[in-house]
């Protein structure tokens, strides 16, 4: 997923995945485990977490949400 910056010009921004501190995680955040994702968005988690290119691609993790893995992840 992407998404467009406003502006002079669209720019086309990535969805990447950054690991996060337990403690920044808010109660209104949307915490997922790692085996409550699909096939499809779990391949893209670990790609995007073990690779060099933290960019994710999949319609189900939005901007914001965390997933709980080895550590806490978060969308942006």
């Amino acid at each position: 997923m992407s998404r467009s910056v406003g502006g002079a010009g669209a720019v086309d921004v990535a969805t990447v995945v950054v690991e996060c501190e337990a403690a920044d995680v808010e109660a209104t955040d949307r915490v997922r485990d790692f085996d409550q994702l699909s096939p499809a968005a779990r391949r893209a988690f670990l790609d995007a977490v073990t690779g060099s290119d933290r960019t994710v691609n999949v319609a189900e993790l939005d901007p914001g949400d965390v997933i709980r893995f080895t550590a806490y992840y978060r969308v942006v």
